[in-house]
């Protein structure tokens, strides 16, 4: 009975020929799993090195891990041993996580192409040209990841278009033009595809491409545009998303009406995540997670970490498991609101230094140190293997990629 359970749970969560496993799991982006069985101090099961660094997020499909990386390649590993199955060399860096259905794997490269590869063998299926890719700024480190749901795959590109594709052929079905880079991952619901732009607007289309309705951020002194980087989470009625203008909103899927907005004084929300009622929020710049009361917004907890979070907290249970720019993977007790970290890249325990003082907060003259150049700043942030990935829970197993190049397993 047992393994009939399991075997229901890998459908439902994208089995082979099902649902696309895709970025946060599913195409609602709510990365959520019921399994709760993550030790309290796991240890590093392999570690594989790959000649970039890493900012797109794992995917786990069958027995095999599929991960982007900035050398241009997308590699497939075995999942108990990281033994290399196949790569896929791209003429681009691959910060786009992949989304997988009917044994292909889809995902964009910052060449501007989107591939389609068979997942057993890493063969070219089909691929398609976009309009081309670009960045916005230091900050913008991830490429639109696809979501696949009724035969039709969607993703966003940095020539602005929001492009619907068929799964099967590659063919343009539509693309819809916004005002600005789209890297943010589309989030689906049964007939309706949200998805925000760097142009400040979050646009709800319909699945044939129409516009639904449009939500313009409000902005902010320094980030006018409140530009809209990251993927939203859906449930039930409700679409939630963070914003540059420091505002967490949550608005009424059918038209766009307002459910409310909460304000972060100095800080982009990053990527929102759903455990039941609790909806938790990375941040950007308030060193903080945002624990709050999905249905009100009223904060529930908001525990303190020493850095920036850009990744997304993927929820087991009641606990969140989240990475951190000083290549830390944190654990947080969404029950007491209490915070630990569980693991630091070797680049983190070596580097640190450079940017912590012995009390373990950032050292005070570090703009003065940097001559107040924040870009050259985070660029060396990454030394100490920054965790951007989206951490991927199989089981007792965390898979994730850091910015050191290396993909790794803890257990």
């Amino acid at each position: 009975m047992f393994r009939i359970l399991i075997f229901i749970a890998f459908l439902l969560v994208g089995g082979k020929g099902i649902y696309g496993q895709q970025l946060a799991r599913s195409a609602n982006r709510q990365n959520f799993t019921s399994i709760d069985s993550v030790k309290d101090r796991p240890i590093l099961k392999w570690k594989f090195q790959t000649e970039g660094k890493i900012f797109s997020s794992p995917v786990v499909f069958g027995d095999m891990v599929l991960i982007g990386s900035c050398d241009s390649n997308l590699y497939a590993l075995d999942k108990i041993d990281a033994k290399l199955l196949w790569k896929f060399k791209t003429n681009g860096e691959v910060r786009s996580s992949v989304a997988i259905a009917s044994n292909r794997v889809f995902f964009l490269s910052s060449d501007g192409i989107f591939y389609a590869l068979d997942a057993d063998s890493g063969l070219l299926q089909w691929e398609f040209k976009t309009e081309g890719e670009k960045f916005y700024d230091t900050w913008d480190y991830y490429q639109s990841s696809p979501a696949i749901q009724g035969g039709m795959i969607y993703f966003g590109c940095g020539d602005g278009h929001i492009y619907a594709l068929d799964v099967q052929t590659g063919a343009l079905k539509w693309k819809f033009k916004t005002g600005g880079i789209v890297h943010a991952s589309p989030t689906l619901t049964e007939d309706a595809v949200l998805i925000g732009s760097f142009d400040g607007v979050f646009y709800c289309l319909e699945t044939n491409g129409q516009l639904r309705w449009k939500f313009n951020t409000i902005g902010q002194h320094y980030f006018p545009l409140g530009e809209i980087q990251f993927h939203a989470t859906v449930s039930d009625s409700t679409v939630y998303f963070g914003s540059r203008d420091f505002n967490l909103y949550a608005l009424k899927i059918k038209d766009g009406g307002g459910h409310w907005v909460d304000h972060q004084h100095g800080s982009w929300p990053s990527v929102p995540s759903l455990g039941g009622k609790q909806l938790i929020a990375t941040m950007s710049d308030s060193y903080s997670v945002l624990v709050m009361d999905k249905d009100y917004g009223g904060m529930i907890y908001e525990p303190n970490v020493p850095i920036n979070v850009f990744s997304s907290a993927s929820i087991s249970g009641k606990c969140a498991y989240f990475g951190a720019l000083n290549g830390v993977v944190y654990k947080l007790d969404l029950a007491t609101g209490g915070i630990s970290s569980i693991f630091q890249t070797d680049a983190g325990k070596i580097n640190s230094a450079q940017f912590f003082d012995r009390t373990g907060k950032l050292k005070s003259d570090l703009d003065r140190t940097y001559n107040y150049d924040v870009n050259l700043l985070f660029a060396d942030y990454l030394k100490m293997g920054s965790i951007f990935s989206t951490i991927w829970i199989e089981g007792r197993t965390l898979y994730f990629g850091s910015a050191d190049g290396a993909v790794y397993a803890l257990e």
